[in-house]
């Protein structure tokens, strides 16, 4: 069988003030609708050429220019000192949650009292509130101003509308100013923020350290990136980790924050120690707010590891069955494991009036593992005496024990079974069922197949031939 095993940034803003004939400012690109005092304010995507009704990328930083129109060409005010044109004197934009703006500078703004251009943050609301201030505008009829912000879409935002306000200049006497419902302010949001593992969990052995190299306690740690919708790396994220398939639980250190750019590990976030303390198959999952969740690949917790010289052996037991493995020929270099693994499947039973003979509910696994960690690829011959305690004398019709058998590989008296049977992380098809006899003179050709089976004081015991990635458990 071959198993498969299973920020922060830096800104920069710049206002730009657009030259227009007889006035300070420029044309404002959308308008018109609306009677009396009017303001127009639109949001672009900062071009050649602009983009109206523009979209940024979760996570992502854009360059959106704002324009402010004084939409009351014609309109004056009259105070003592007579009559005058309305002034826009300042223009508050507010972003919607989930949106930063950075800074604000004004570039080639009036030598004479210029204007000024700040952003405040109102850090009582979660998430803080961000709002661009545009002060001293003499903004005179048909006039406008434009500024470039450069804003932050976190990974929690959605699209909506920025909130514009404007304020006249004393000179207008009450009289105030409406924004015009053409204005175009909404922004919206594509893609979405997600996580990705760059070092996977690998094989460990029950109770040791889980790495990113099969059975290295001291290895190099598991790692996960949290990554914007652009794909870059997100800094000053908190992610957790979570057994996803098996039923140990998950210790150690569980939850980390992604690296900035003077960590070396920017959008990074490592995981050292990790542990589990009860055999079977695991996937881990990430997640952290407002990201896709990343499941990593399959890897397995063994009750233990030796390493091969020549031939090897291994064993395992719990309070219902004990194990002993041997393999005459591993590959140089290859890790023996054995586990009593953490899920169950059954056997047909044509006799029974289930259909079925009893759950295995912790069947042997055997793996070889190469150096790299994947599994060994070549024919082995795996031998395996499954002693279990207890057991109940064989009835006299039927004098031997069995062994049900569970392969990803088709094998003499294996029955294709449906998905509820499926090996855990493995996405093909399984193969379960008794195991034959093995001929007098068995070769490797014919494993799997059983050598032998006993019962004696109180014990049954099976032998029986296998290969490595495949499950056993007796019936």
């Amino acid at each position: 069988m071959r198993r498969r095993r299973l920020g922060v940034l830096s800104w920069a803003v710049v206002l730009l003030v657009a030259a227009a004939t007889g006035v300070w400012g420029g044309v404002a690109s959308a308008g018109g609708d609306c009677a009396g005092n009017c303001v127009l304010g639109v949001l672009e995507l900062t071009g050649p050429p602009p983009v109206l009704n523009p979209t940024v990328g979760a996570g992502t930083t854009s360059s959106l220019t704002f324009t402010v129109t004084n939409d009351t060409a014609g309109a004056t005010s009259e105070g003592s000192a007579g009559k005058g044109p309305l002034l826009v004197e300042s223009a508050e934009l507010t972003a919607p949650a989930g949106f930063a703006i950075q800074s604000a500078t004004l570039v080639a703004p009036r030598k004479h009292d210029p204007p000024t251009a700040h952003v405040s943050i109102d850090t009582a609301t979660t998430p803080y509130t961000y709002t661009v201030d545009l002060d001293d505008l003499d903004l005179a009829p048909g006039a406008s101003i434009s500024a470039v912000l450069s804003v932050t879409a976190s990974c929690a935002a959605t699209s909506g509308t920025w909130a514009l306000s404007v304020q006249p200049a004393p000179t207008a006497h009450g009289q105030g100013f409406t924004v015009d419902p053409s204005s175009a302010l909404s922004v919206g949001v594509t893609g979405a923020c997600t996580l990705a593992f760059t070092a996977d969990p690998t094989n460990a052995v029950i109770g040791q350290d889980i790495t990113h190299q099969g059975f290295d306690p001291s290895g190099s740690p598991v790692e996960v990136e949290a990554r914007a919708a652009n794909g870059r790396p997100v800094a000053g994220v908190e992610v957790t980790l979570s057994a996803e398939v098996g039923s140990g639980t998950l210790s150690g250190t569980t939850s980390s924050t992604t690296g900035g750019p003077d960590a070396g590990t920017l959008g990074v976030a490592a995981f050292s120690p990790l542990s589990i303390g009860q055999t079977g198959y695991y996937s881990l999952q990430a997640g952290a707010p407002a990201f896709v969740t990343a499941d990593s690949s399959l890897f397995q917790i063994t009750d233990g590891a030796t390493p091969c010289t020549g031939s090897c052996s291994g064993s395992a037991s719990n309070d219902t069955v004990s194990a002993a493995v041997s393999v005459s020929n591993p590959g140089t270099g290859d890790t023996l494991s054995v586990a009593l693994s953490g899920f169950s499947y059954q056997c047909p039973d044509w006799l029974s009036p289930t259909g079925y003979y009893p759950t295995v509910t912790t069947p042997l696994g055997v793996d070889l593992w190469q150096s790299d960690g994947s599994l060994d690829p070549s024919p082995r011959s795996v031998q395996v005496a499954l002693t279990i305690p207890g057991s109940a004398p064989p009835p006299p019709f039927f004098p031997f024990y069995q062994v049900c058998y569970a392969s990803t590989e088709p094998f003499s008296g294996g029955t294709l079974v449906g998905a509820a049977q499926s090996i855990p992380g493995y996405a093909g098809s399984t193969y379960v069922g008794l195991l034959p006899y093995c001929p007098v003179a068995a070769t490797a050709a014919d494993a799997p197949c059983v050598l032998s089976s006993s019962w004696g004081d109180g014990s049954a015991v099976v032998t029986f031939v296998g290969a490595p990635g495949d499950f056993w458990g007796s019936a």
